[in-house]
This record gives C-alpha cells, sequence and structure tokens, in this order.
C-alpha cells in the first residue's frame, strides 16, 4: 500500500506543478505608424517570449500559428480586441495570459514599447508597463527583460538571445532600483571615483557615484539647450516627476531615468535636454536634482571645471564641468524646471532658456 501511495504521488507531482505554470501568450507588437522594422518586432516578441520564460512560474508562448486570427480580426494594426478574441487567441493558445506590446520609433536610436497583459478568463487588464530601450540587439534584449521584470513584478536575469551567448554582468542589468540617501550622510567608496567607466555597448563616462548595488557615471561631453522647445504651443506639466526644493537631502540613484523617460514619452523630441541625453545609448538619462547636486557639489567639489571630476573628463578627451547651471530632469510647474548650479544652488528657471546639460547612467 505503502508503496502505491509513493507511485501515486510521483505521478501527480508533475500535474500538480505544470498547474501552477502560468502561460503567457506574446502577440507580435502593435506598430500603429508602420516605421517599425519587422527585424524589431521580432526581436521583441522573441525577447519577451524568453524573459518571461526566464520567471519562476512562467511560461511563455509567441507561435506564429496565431497570426492568422491577428490577421482576419486586423488586430494586428490596431491593436484592439474585444473580450471574445481574447478569449478565442486563449483557446489557441492554452494560455491563461495575453501579452499585447506596441512599439513606436523614439529617435533614430531608440524605441518606446508600451505593453499590458490581459488576464483570458476575466477578459480584463492585468497590468501595463512600458520601456524605452535602444535598437540593437543587445539593447533590446536588456529592454524587454526590464519590461519583463515591470510586468511580472519579479526580477528576471538578463540573458543573451540574438548575439553570442556570455555570461550575464552587471552592466547588462537595468539599473538598479531608485533608493533613497541622505547625501551629507553617503559614504563613498572613493576606489572607483574618478575612473572611466565602458559599458557593453561601447557608451563612456566617469563614475561620480558608486556603492555596494553599483554606481552612477556621468558623460564624458556636455551641450548648452532648453529644457523645452515649445515653438509656439503651451508647456506641458510632465506627469510623475518630483519637485524637489532640496536636491542637497534628497538623492535616488536612478531616479532621473524614470523622470526623463516620462518627459520623452510626453513631448518626444521637443525635449531637447532629455533628448540629448538619450541619445547617447541605451541607460542614458537627463540628472535627477539630487543625482545633479551629488555631482556637482559632492563628486566635483563645487569646483567649477576644477574638480576631480572635471579633471577626469579631461583626462579621457571630455570636457570639463566648466558651465554654471545645469538643467535636471525634475520639472516645477507648466512653465519652470529645476537647475543645479556648480556653487550648490538650487533653482528654477523657464524651460526654453539656456542651461548646460550632461548625461548620466547608472551601473
Amino acid at each position: 500500500m505503502k508503496r502505491f501511495l509513493l507511485w501515486a504521488i510521483a505521478c501527480l507531482l508533475p500535474l500538480l506543478t505544470s498547474a501552477q505554470v502560468r502561460k503567457v501568450a506574446i502577440l507580435e507588437a502593435v506598430d500603429r505608424e508602420g516605421n517599425v522594422p519587422y527585424a524589431h518586432k521580432l526581436m521583441l516578441r522573441s525577447n519577451l517570449a524568453k524573459a518571461i520564460t526566464s520567471a519562476e512560474g512562467y511560461e511563455a508562448y509567441d507561435r506564429t500559428d496565431m497570426d492568422a486570427i491577428m490577421g482576419e480580426q486586423n488586430f494586428q494594426r490596431t491593436g484592439m480586441v474585444s473580450d471574445d478574441q481574447i478569449r478565442r487567441l486563449g483557446e489557441m493558445t492554452g494560455a491563461a495570459y495575453i501579452l499585447v506590446a506596441e512599439a513606436a520609433i523614439a529617435d533614430e536610436k531608440s524605441m518606446f514599447i508600451t505593453a499590458k497583459i490581459l488576464n483570458v478568463e476575466t477578459a480584463k487588464t492585468e497590468v501595463t508597463e512600458n520601456v524605452l530601450m535602444g535598437n540593437s540587439p543587445s539593447e533590446i534584449q536588456i529592454g524587454c527583460t526590464e519590461l519583463a521584470n515591470k510586468l511580472l513584478g519579479l526580477n528576471i536575469q538578463s540573458t543573451n538571445l540574438l548575439i553570442q551567448p556570455k555570461p550575464a554582468t552587471q552592466e547588462e542589468a537595468p539599473p538598479v532600483a531608485a533608493r533613497q540617501t541622505n547625501i551629507s550622510n553617503q559614504q563613498e567608496r572613493r576606489e572607483g571615483i574618478g575612473s572611466l567607466k565602458v559599458f557593453p555597448d561601447g557608451s563612456k563616462g566617469i563614475v561620480f557615484f558608486e556603492d555596494e548595488t553599483g554606481g552612477l557615471a556621468v558623460s564624458l561631453d556636455q551641450v548648452s539647450v532648453q529644457w523645452e522647445n515649445a515653438k509656439g504651443r503651451k508647456f506641458n506639466n510632465i506627469i510623475a516627476l518630483i519637485d524637489e526644493g532640496s536636491a542637497s537631502t534628497y538623492f535616488i540613484k536612478g531616479k532621473g531615468l524614470e523622470q526623463t523617460r516620462s518627459i520623452v514619452n510626453q513631448i518626444g523630441v521637443m525635449a531637447p535636454a532629455a533628448n540629448w541625453c538619450t541619445n547617447h545609448g541605451y541607460g542614458w538619462y537627463l540628472p535627477s536634482a539630487g543625482e545633479l547636486y551629488y555631482l556637482l557639489v559632492v563628486a566635483n567639489e563645487k569646483k567649477r571645471g576644477q574638480g576631480r571630476i572635471s579633471r577626469a573628463r579631461m583626462a579621457n578627451g571630455g570636457a570639463p564641468l566648466d558651465g554654471r547651471w545645469f538643467w535636471c530632469s525634475n520639472e516645477h510647474d507648466r512653465k519652470e524646471a529645476f537647475n543645479v548650479s556648480n556653487g550648490g544652488s538650487i533653482d528654477t528657471e523657464d524651460k526654453n532658456e539656456l542651461n548646460y546639460v550632461v548625461a548620466v547612467r547608472a551601473f
């Protein structure tokens, strides 16, 4: 009898385990404007499937036999789908969830992807997330891993699909989650400050902050541009940006990335400062007020053009931090945004005024 029970448990265990696996059907990305290359859509679909399958308890399907029904229902062009169509897609794949993604070209180097997961049984949207990613194979792979992490609320490890496999590194993973720190109490690890950081995509920066979770690097170059170029229309009040009156006591590593994506998502090419930063490649962004304060005041020691970060930039063929006022990604209101000076002052100014800009990337 005992032997029979053990045999029965052994037979039932795979069934119990498989019942816990949540199957997700991934459709080809919707392209409303028709300017996303097919190769990019294929990479998006494949990388999302790989990332979700890598998550414990999930299994993704991107079977091409789903494309027929999508074509019949004009789903691919519009991204709109009825409750019945959701259930039919679920029946075709045996999936409990359907992932619908939409892709749009942000600029010549990046794409903006928004995605939602639909529950087949209820036909309701479970979660919606978005990400701005570069359009190279490695950047799409990293961006899809980040998007899957957001959608599933998990920490999926980054693995390469469409390029030569190699071990995942900390540098290839998305920036570490934001962490609030009081700058006045921050104990920095000085051995890496001022060193040249070369990222996997070939972009470079000077390390100005480092702790046990990673660090921040600033670009070797800078530019004088507007925060927003209105061109005769009203200024936009950028949603989801935190107004900071005292950057010296509010430092969140990687916060500027979230804010930069909000800016680019809403006003696109009308945001010269944010776009100049993102054009440096995947992961580069317009720093937050707290990050910029740390760069100019703590790391560069309030020494305009002569501090250790300035010297490190010049030693590596870059420019000194010789601007007086620098734009950050924090908005004040419809008309003004925050800027930070090399002397540690924090103020607001009309968004259409020229200020210096540097790009930052977390690692």
